[in-house]
């Protein structure tokens, strides 16, 4: 009975380090935020604004967030949060990696939480822009007053002739992200079938 007992504390053990395991979310991205002074930005349908980070490893996007105010819209303004990868920004036939709506409730963070978009390493840009389907007639973008806690890369701004860093201000921006799931090697499966292995012959034997 004994050597039942430790196969079945084997086989436990074996579903915990093969089974899937939760990770922290980490803010890759977090421009800072504003503290009410400086002109704002004008969010609307031909300004769009853009920022630069780098993913260091593979990683699932889990939030994006962009610090917005009333500016000319009210509660329940629609607006669009899309990401490109590497150049893509400035390549005006290139189509975003990822696009969500979001939506201003107001003066403060609005937020998209619950994601799960799988990204490569790489650079990226998290771009706020107002597509066909949003509301948004122009949404304000207040100036952070520091670089935040991990600064973006570059900066971009769109007047309807294309994306370009030149002249670029900062706005207030965040994007969390997980580490993508490790696969784990064969060596590991193979451990953890051969023991459940064990344990059903094991049991076989204790009923006979």
């Amino acid at each position: 009975m004994n050597q039942l007992n430790r196969l079945f504390a084997l086989v436990a053990v074996a579903g915990f380090l093969l089974g899937p395991h939760a990770s922290q979310a980490a803010m890759i991205l977090d421009t800072g935020t504003p503290t009410g002074t400086g002109l704002p930005l004008a969010l609307d349908g031909n300004d769009f604004y853009a920022a630069e980070f780098n993913l260091s490893t593979d990683s699932v996007i889990t939030g994006m967030q962009a610090f917005l105010a009333a500016g000319m819209d009210e509660p329940g303004a629609t607006f669009t949060f899309a990401l490109y990868s590497g150049n893509d920004l400035f390549d005006r036939n290139a189509a975003p990696v990822f696009t969500t709506q979001g939506t201003y409730t107001a003066d403060g963070w609005s937020a998209i939480n619950n994601l799960s978009f799988s990204a490569l390493a790489g650079n990226y840009w998290v771009a706020l822009e107002v597509g066909a389907a949003d509301s948004a007639t122009g949404l304000a973008l207040p100036q952070p007053v520091s670089g935040g806690t991990a600064g973006a890369l570059a900066f971009a701004f769109n007047s309807g002739a294309g994306y370009t860093t030149a002249g670029a201000l900062p706005f207030a921006v965040q994007v969390t992200a997980d580490p993508a799931p490790v696969p784990l090697p064969a060596a590991a499966w193979l451990l953890g079938s051969g023991l459940l292995a064990l344990g059903s012959r094991a049991r076989r034997r204790m009923a006979a």
